[in-house]
C-alpha cells in the first residue's frame, strides 16, 4: 500500500498505520487487537479489558527508575463523518490520505487526528529504546467520542500513577486546565404513520460548517436540524402539512451540517416553494458572516405514509422549543462557554428520536437544562431519558506537573505556555474523579475542523509537539 507520510518518524508511521484500520466509535475491536499484538511483540505488560480499552506499561528508562510514574492517555476511536456524496465505508475502508500545503487530510471524510495523534505519540514512545522517561502507563481508551464510555468503565485500581498527560487537547504550546461535564437527553415517541395520497415533497438543508459542539458552539454556526424545523414550521403555519420523516445529524458531539425531511401537503408546489425561499433568505441573512454556504433544496418526491397533522406539528414545535446553542459564558475567563446544548440528531424509524447534547462547566447548569428538556418533552408528547453523563474537570490552582510543562515550553519555543479552559468534555474529568489527587495536563498538535470532512492536521506541528512531549518526559 502506498505510504503518504514519512515512516522514518515513528509517530508518523504509527498514525498512518492507524488510518488503515477501521476504528470508529463502537468499532474499535480491530485496533484494540492491533495494540494487543504490539504489546506482545514488544514484551510489555498490558491489559485489554471487556470494553477494548488497552493499557500498556513500559519500564522507566535508565536513571529514571526512582522517578514518579506517569500516565499517558489518548482515545483510539474517531468520529466517522463524510460528505453525503462520498462512497466510503468506515467499517472496512482505509482512509484516503492526502497532503496539501503542509496539512494532512482525508479525502471526503474525517481524518481521525482526534485522537489518532495521541495514540501515535504513545506508540512511538513505547517503541523508542533511546527515549528518557519515568515508568509509562499508556492508556488507550475507546468510545470517547460518543460519551467517554471507555474511560468511564475504568476502575481506580487500574491506575498506578498520580500524574497524567492527556494527549487529546492542547494546541502545541497550550494546555487545558478544565473542561465541561455533560450528558445526552434522548427524546422518543412512537412513529405512528397513516396512509397518504397527496403529493410528497423533499426539503434538504446542507452546506453548513458543522463542527464540534463543544469547541464551535459559540461561533453562531447553523444547526441543520433546527433550521430545517424552522422552514417546515413556516410552511405549517400557512398550509396543512404532514411529515413523513425527518433525518439529520449522526453524532451527539457534532453540530449537524445536513438535514432532510419528506412531507405531504395539498398546497400547490409554487406556493410551498415561495414559503421555503422566503425563509431560506431570512436564514441566509442571519448566517451571512458565520455560515454563509448554507444551501436549501426543495423538490417533489414520493412516499406512502405520514404522521398525523398533530404529531407533525408537535415534533416541529418541540424542535423549535428545545434550547440550542450557547446559554452561558464565563464572567472571569474571556471567551469560555460555560453552558450549551446541541440539537444533534433527529431520526424517524420505528420511533421518532431526538438526541440533545448538554454541556456545562457546573453540574447545576447541566441539571437545569435537563429539567427544561423533560418539561418540553411532556408538553409535546415525548418521553426522555438521560444518558452518558460525564463529570466536569475543575481547575487546580497548584500543579507541579504544569509548572514543569511551562518551563519546557519556554525552553523549546521561547514563549509562555497558554492555559485553556475548554467547553468540550474531556476524559480528564473521568480520571480526576477516579483519583482526586491526580495532576493532569494536556498536549496536542495544531489541527482544524475536527469532526468534519474538512479536518486537517498541521504536520510541522505534529512533529514539533512530539519533540515537546519527549523533552517534557525527560524533565519529569
Amino acid at each position: 500500500m502506498e505510504t503518504i507520510l514519512n515512516h522514518a518518524f515513528a509517530h508518523q508511521k504509527y498514525f498512518e498505520e492507524m488510518t488503515r484500520i477501521p476504528h470508529g466509535s463502537f468499532h474499535e475491536e480491530a485496533y484494540s487487537a492491533y495494540l494487543e499484538e504490539f504489546a506482545k511483540a514488544h514484551q510489555f505488560t498490558y491489559e485489554r479489558d471487556e470494553m477494548n480499552n488497552v493499557i500498556i506499561c513500559k519500564p522507566a528508562s535508565k536513571g529514571y527508575e526512582e522517578h514518579e510514574p506517569i500516565i499517558l492517555q489518548a482515545h483510539m476511536d474517531m468520529v466517522c463523518e463524510k460528505h453525503r456524496d462520498v462512497d466510503f465505508d468506515f467499517a472496512k475502508d482505509a482512509l484516503k490520505l492526502k497532503l496539501e500545503d503542509g496539512y494532512l487530510m482525508a479525502e471526503g471524510t474525517t481524518l481521525g487526528a482526534d485522537d489518532g495523534v495521541g495514540v501515535a505519540y504513545m506508540l512511538a514512545l513505547l517503541d523508542d529504546q533511546e527515549a528518557k522517561h519515568p515508568m509509562l502507563e499508556c492508556i488507550f481508551t475507546v468510545q470517547e467520542e460518543v460519551g467517554l464510555f471507555g474511560a468511564l468503565a475504568l476502575k481506580k485500581e487500574q491506575l498506578h500513577a498520580n500524574r497524567m498527560i492527556n494527549l487529546d487537547d492542547g494546541g502545541e504550546t497550550a494546555t487545558c486546565i478544565s473542561s465541561a461535564g455533560g450528558m445526552n437527553v434522548i427524546f422518543t415517541r412512537p412513529n405512528l404513520q397513516v396512509p397518504m395520497q397527496e403529493k410528497a415533497y423533499r426539503l434538504d438543508v446542507k452546506g453548513l460548517k458543522g463542527g464540534h459542539s463543544g469547541g464551535e458552539i459559540d461561533k453562531e454556526r447553523g444547526n441543520a436540524n433546527r433550521l430545517l424545523a424552522r422552514i417546515l414550521y413556516a410552511v405549517n403555519t400557512k398550509f396543512d402539512m404532514q411529515l413523513h420523516m425527518m433525518d439529520g445529524g449522526d453524532k451527539d458531539n457534532a453540530i449537524p451540517r445536513e438535514a432532510s425531511a419528506v412531507f405531504f401537503s395539498d398546497a400547490p408546489f409554487i406556493k410551498l416553494e415561495k414559503t421555503v425561499q422566503e425563509m431560506t433568505a431570512l436564514i441566509k441573512k442571519e448566517l451571512e458572516f458565520s455560515d454563509a454556504n448554507m444551501e436549501v433544496a426543495f423538490h417533489e418526491t414520493s412516499a406512502k405514509t405520514a404522521m398525523s397533522i398533530e404529531d407533525s406539528e408537535n415534533l416541529l414545535k418541540l424542535m423549535l422549543s428545545v434550547p440550542d446553542g450557547l446559554h452561558h459564558h464565563s464572567m472571569s475567563i474571556e471567551g469560555l462557554s460555560t453552558a450549551s446544548s446541541n440539537l444533534a440528531v433527529i431520526h424517524c424509524d420505528e420511533e421518532v428520536m431526538l438526541n440533545v447534547s448538554l454541556r456545562g462547566a457546573l453540574e447545576s447548569y447541566v441539571d437545569d437544562l435537563a429539567i427544561t428538556m423533560d418539561i418540553l418533552a411532556e408538553a409535546f408528547g415525548f418521553e426522555t431519558k438521560h444518558e452518558a453523563r460525564y463529570p466536569a474537570w475543575s481547575y487546580d490552582e497548584k500543579s507541579e506537573l504544569r509548572e514543569v510543562m511551562k518551563r519546557v515550553c519556554k525552553d523549546i519555543y521561547g514563549k509562555e505556555l497558554t492555559l485553556l479552559a475548554v467547553h468540550g468534555g474531556l476524559e480528564c474529568g473521568v480520571f480526576k474523579a477516579l483519583n482526586p489527587n491526580m495532576e493532569i495536563v494536556t498536549m496536542g498538535p495544531l489541527m482544524e475542523d475536527i469532526h468534519t470532512p474538512q479536518e486537517r492536521l498541521d504536520m510541522d506541528s505534529f512533529d514539533r509537539t512530539y519533540i515537546f512531549l519527549k523533552t517534557f518526559l525527560e524533565n519529569l
